[in-house]
């Protein structure tokens, strides 16, 4: 007898467990008498099979509905709901996913303000923040979509408000907002009018801290190059927080108005999908491309009660798409081209007033002690009197006293008694910059064998070569060098560093007449050709503002002194 005891409560017990868990999951809804509702089984794919029964498996068949109950689309419909629908019902969905079964239990309550039930749509909203409710929500839209020319009007608990939009707009919540909202749309089928209702249940809390509001991560503000006539498919994207899945609502506007003012567009169910500790809502809109729907803005809302985002995707078609692509290659070469050509014009002040401006540019801590080394033809007759005051009096004043560069002049700064091309070599090594002063007289073309100048040394002793040796003359025989006043000797100095070592820069100046090029040492020639030179007359002016002294100061290495704060 024990053995049979047992085995009726282990019976017992699993038969309640089973109805236990089949109550958790059946849905529970209420509906008014006399109001429209449908019952949706969701959908995988439009290939699945649904098929509808109700209690004691009795099978719901087009042939064979109770009165005022349809299939429509796959959904049950209560056209409308009587106290004799009242019951469970459960659909069951057959395909290529697999089976799925979902159970439902209907209530119709004869009364004209709802209660608080699992089918009322409950949304948490913040204190003093806005808060708009679209009655086109879940399967109020499927209702709707049957007739375009619907009325609506609204109510809070069983009071009617003064409301005929589909949204409802509450500005400033408080908390006397709270309560139960009520959309009532009455809507014509078949030459009969009916009424769908839907219930909101608003909650206003107490601001804390800042929420994360929903996110719309695709799409941002785009462009779609599309084919008129063919049919495209927008995808909206959405982050939001996992515990605000059941509160979110995302949905698409054309052009500012709402899906259902366009019967060819179809708006797919939206769905939530959980990554990681954060969750991902869709929602996709496919539509047939027609010229209306060009050049307007699709835009995707998620909203909840910690805020809003939007994405808009702009539709060009197809030529007009190619067409913007190559204006915009077109803009931006031509812009990179002004940049260019700007900067080419302008490099100069453009480099002299970062240099001004940056506090990071010091003087260059590299062991040198000059900024740079003149050197220029020495001598007190007429042809070198004008390049003597320019080497040593305008030039230093200008680069030393107004810009606070440290030079070594040749004749101004040598110690009497030192050994001259020994002076020569260890000043150039220790200077940045080699200035060389190119008079018109010192080079020209020889008439006797007694002119001077750069124009009697061989060629030899300045060309290109790598052996030093050809470009050092031969010191031993100093009679050789007899009127060349140790300017040359300069040169071969700072341009076998500059060429041969590259250690020094060297800038060109030529002052007065025009130099014959051709009659330059060739590696004066080269450098003249690569740097070009810069050329000094009398008239030009002694400000560090100057066209030649801005021209000279960005050869020049950086300094930086307080008076070049005012110098542009």
């Amino acid at each position: 007898m024990l053995p049979h005891t047992f085995y009726f409560l282990l019976v017992a017990i699993l038969n309640l467990c089973l109805q236990s868990e089949a109550f958790q999951n059946t849905k529970h809804l209420e509906i008014i008498m006399d109001h429209v509702f449908s019952l949706e089984c969701d959908q995988l794919n439009k290939e699945d099979v649904v098929t509808w029964s109700q209690e004691q498996n009795q099978s719901l068949l087009a042939e064979s509905l109770p009165a005022k109950i349809r299939l429509i689309n796959k959904s049950l419909w209560f056209f409308p709901a009587q106290p004799s629908h009242s019951g469970n019902y459960s659909c069951v969905i057959r395909g290529h996913h697999g089976y799925l079964e979902k159970q439902f239990s209907i209530s119709v309550a004869n009364r004209t303000c709802p209660l608080v039930s699992s089918n009322i749509h409950k949304i948490y909203w913040k204190k003093g923040l806005n808060l708009p409710i679209n009655c086109t929500f879940d399967h109020m839209k499927r209702m709707l979509q049957l007739d375009q020319h619907y009325k609506v009007s609204w109510q809070k608990g069983c009071t009617p408000l003064n409301k005929n939009n589909h949204v409802l707009r509450l500005n400033r919540l408080s908390e006397s907002d709270s309560g139960n909202y009520t959309c009532l749309a009455n809507f014509t089928q078949a030459g009969h009018v009916y009424t769908a209702a839907r219930t909101f249940q608003v909650f206003v809390t107490v601001p804390g801290p800042v929420p994360q509001s929903p996110i719309v991560v695709k799409p941002k503000h785009e462009t779609r190059i599309v084919k008129v006539g063919l049919r495209y498919d927008l995808n909206c994207r959405v982050f939001i927080q996992t515990e605000d899945v059941s509160e979110t609502f995302v949905y698409w506007l054309v052009n500012y108005s709402h899906t259902e003012e366009f019967p060819e567009l179809s708006e797919l169910h939206s769905w939530c999908e959980q990554e990681g500790s954060a969750s991902y809502c869709q929602c996709n809109l496919s539509l047939d491309v027609h010229t209306e729907f060009l050049h307007v803005p699709f835009t995707c809302v998620a909203l909840n009660s910690k805020g809003k985002d939007n994405g808009t995707v702009i539709l060009l078609p197809a030529s007009e798409g190619e067409l913007y692509g190559g204006l915009a290659l077109l803009t931006s070469f031509i812009i990179l081209a002004l940049g260019l050509l700007i900067f080419h014009l302008f490099k100069v002040d453009l480099v002299l007033s970062y240099r001004n401006c940056s506090p990071c540019l010091q003087r260059q801590n590299d062991g040198k002690l000059y900024d740079a080394y003149v050197s220029y033809p020495h001598g007190n007759d007429e042809n070198t009197s004008s390049v003597t005051n320019f080497a040593l009096r305008i030039l230093p004043k200008v680069l030393e006293d107004d810009l606070g560069y440290r030079l070594f002049i040749s004749g101004r700064d040598e110690l009497p008694g030192a050994a001259v091309h020994d002076v020569i070599a260890e000043k150039v090594g220790k200077s940045r910059r080699l200035i060389i002063i190119l008079s018109s007289q010192a080079f020209k073309r020889p008439t006797d064998s007694t002119t001077t100048g750069l124009s009697h040394v061989p060629a030899e002793h300045l060309s290109l070569s790598n052996d030093a040796r050809t470009i050092y003359p031969d010191l031993s025989d100093l009679n050789g060098m007899k009127g060349l006043n140790w300017g040359p000797y300069e040169c071969w100095v700072g341009v076998y560093d500059a060429l041969i070592k590259g250690h020094l820069q060297v800038i060109l100046i030529q002052l007065e007449g025009e130099v014959d090029v051709s009659l330059l040492p060739e590696s004066l020639r080269y450098i003249s050709h690569t740097q070009g030179i810069l050329r000094w007359k009398q008239d030009y002016s002694t400000k560090p503002n100057g066209k030649f002294w801005k021209q000279l100061r960005y050869r020049m290495p950086p300094v930086r002194k307080a008076k070049l704060a005012a110098i542009v």
